[in-house]
C-alpha cells in the first residue's frame, strides 16, 4: 500500500497508522503566519485599574458544594426533571442526573477532568500552584459513577486524584481518549472498568450497568450514551510526548422510553450534557477561520441542557499576572485555548441552552486575570443576545454565565 493510501485509510486526526500520534486537521489549528505575527502588538503590559472597578468584575470565591440544593430551590426546578452542575474549579465538573420517576433510586453521577491537588505537575511538589483551593475533596463528593477524561495535561489528568476516586469509588467506570488507558492503568484502575475511545466513537449503557436498581419495574426504559467528541487542543506531559495521546470533549445522553415501544429510534432524550475539554477555537484573534467541528457537533446532537466550556488559558502563564504584568491574549497565538469570545461563540455553535464558562481563575497568577475573563466573557454575552444565567425565560441564543468554586445549577431538561 501506497503512502498516499495508507493516509486515505486512517482518520485526518491521526499522524501515524497505528494511533500513537496525532494532530488537530483543521486550518484553525495551524500557526500564525509571519504576517499576522506582525500585525500584533507586543503582548506583555500593565493591568488597568479599570478591571477592578468594572460592574462585571468581582471576586471569584470558593463555597462549600450543596450539589444544587440551592438552585433547585432558588429556580422552583423538580429535580426529577433536571441536570445538576457543580464547577469543582479549573475543568473539574460533578454532574448528577436524577431518576425520571423513582425518587428512592440513586442518581448517576458523572465526574469530568478531576483535579484535586494543590498543583498541577508531575510531583506534589512541582507544576502550577492553585490560586483558589478546590472547594472539597474526593472524600466529599456524594458519588461518582464514571469519570471522564479530556487529554493527559496536567491540569485536567491528576494522579493523586485518580487514585483517591479509584480508592473511594472502586466500581467508577473511566472513559478517556485514546493513549490514556495504560496511564490509568498504571494508578491502579482495573483494565476492565477503563474504555479508550476515539472521535466521534460511543458507548451505551443501562443504569444496572452502574449499581442503580430499577426494581420494581419502571414504566421507563433508560438507558445512557457516552460520545467521545473532537476538540481543537494537543497533549503532553513532557517534552518527548507531545501529541502521543489524544484530546477530545465528551456528550452525554440519556434515553428514555416506555416498555411497550419496541424502536429505540422512538426513544425520547431528556438530559443532554456537554464537556468540551481544553480546547481553542481559531488561530488567533483576528482570525475569521475557526474550527469547524463545535457547528458538527451541535448538528449532531442538538440543543444541550448544561454545557461546561472554557473560557481561558492555562495556568502555565500565570506567573506573568503573578508580577503584575497582563499578558493579553489578542496577541498571542490562540489555537489551544478559546478566548473568553470564543466560547460564546461554542456556546452558540452547540445550540447550548445553558452554559458554565470553565477553565479559569483556579490556576492563575492573581486576581486580574479572573477579572479579565469576567469582562470579556459578560461582553460576550452581551454583543450575542446570550442571557444571564439567572434568566428564566425561553431565550433564543441560550444562557451562560460563571459560578463560584464550588457552586452549582440546575437546569431542566427539554
Amino acid at each position: 500500500m501506497s503512502n498516499s493510501s495508507r493516509k486515505a485509510s486512517r482518520p485526518a486526526h491521526h499522524a501515524n497508522s497505528s494511533a500513537t500520534a496525532f494532530v488537530n486537521p483543521w486550518p484553525s489549528a495551524s500557526a500564525p503566519t509571519w504576517g499576522e505575527l506582525a500585525q500584533s502588538s507586543f503582548p506583555l503590559g500593565l493591568y488597568k485599574d479599570e478591571h477592578l472597578r468594572h460592574e462585571k468584575a468581582r471576586e471569584l470565591k470558593v463555597v462549600k458544594p450543596d450539589w444544587g440544593t440551592a438552585s433547585l430551590k432558588d429556580r422552583n426546578i423538580d429535580k426529577a426533571t433536571s441536570v445538576i452542575g457543580t464547577w469543582l474549579g479549573h475543568a473539574s465538573a460533578l454532574v448528577e442526573i436524577p431518576p425520571i420517576d423513582n425518587i428512592e433510586q440513586k442518581s448517576l453521577w458523572l465526574l469530568f477532568d478531576p483535579v484535586f491537588s494543590m498543583r498541577a505537575g508531575p510531583t506534589v511538589n512541582s507544576g502550577v500552584a492553585r490560586f483558589k483551593t478546590a472547594p472539597c475533596q474526593v472524600e466529599d463528593l456524594p458519588g461518582c459513577d464514571a469519570v471522564f477524561i479530556s487529554h493527559n495535561h496536567y491540569d485536567h489528568l491528576d494522579a493523586p486524584s485518580i487514585r483517591a476516586i479509584e480508592q473511594k469509588f472502586p466500581q467508577a467506570k473511566y472513559f478517556v481518549s485514546l493513549g490514556i488507558k495504560q496511564w490509568m492503568s498504571s494508578m491502579g484502575v482495573p483494565v476492565e472498568q477503563i474504555w479508550e475511545m476515539d472521535w466521534w466513537e460511543n458507548r451505551e449503557y443501562c443504569p444496572e450497568d452502574f449499581g442503580i436498581d430499577t426494581r420494581p419495574a419502571s414504566t421507563n426504559q433508560i438507558n445512557f450514551k457516552f460520545s467521545c467528541v473532537p476538540a481543537q487542543h494537543n497533549s503532553a506531559r513532557s517534552p518527548i510526548d507531545q501529541g502521543r495521546t489524544l484530546w477530545c470533549g465528551w456528550v452525554v445522553e440519556r434515553f428514555i422510553r416506555t416498555q411497550d415501544e419496541s424502536s429505540a429510534s422512538k426513544a425520547t432524550r431528556k438530559g443532554l450534557i456537554y464537556h468540551a475539554g481544553d480546547t481553542g477555537y481559531r488561530r488567533t484573534s483576528r482570525s475569521d477561520v475557526v474550527c469547524p467541528v463545535f457547528q458538527e457537533i451541535g448538528k449532531r446532537f442538538g440543543a444541550f441542557d448544561l454545557s461546561f466550556i472554557p473560557i481561558w488559558r492555562g495556568g502555565t502563564l500565570g506567573f506573568f499576572s503573578s508580577w503584575g504584568l497582563r499578558l493579553s491574549h489578542q496577541d498571542f497565538p490562540a489555537a489551544h485555548h478559546a478566548s473568553p469570545a470564543d466560547a460564546i461563540a461554542i456556546h452558540l455553535d452547540v445550540r447550548s441552552r445553558n452554559t458554565i464558562g470553565i477553565h479559569f481563575g483556579t490556576f492563575v497568577g492573581s486576581e486580574n486575570e479572573s477579572y479579565e475573563a469576567m469582562i470579556e466573557f459578560a461582553q460576550a454575552c452581551d454583543r450575542h443576545s446570550v442571557a444571564s444565567l439567572d434568566s428564566m425565560g425561553d431565550d433564543e441564543y441560550g444562557r451562560a454565565g460563571l459560578l463560584d468554586i464550588g457552586d452549582s445549577l440546575a437546569v431542566p431538561t427539554l
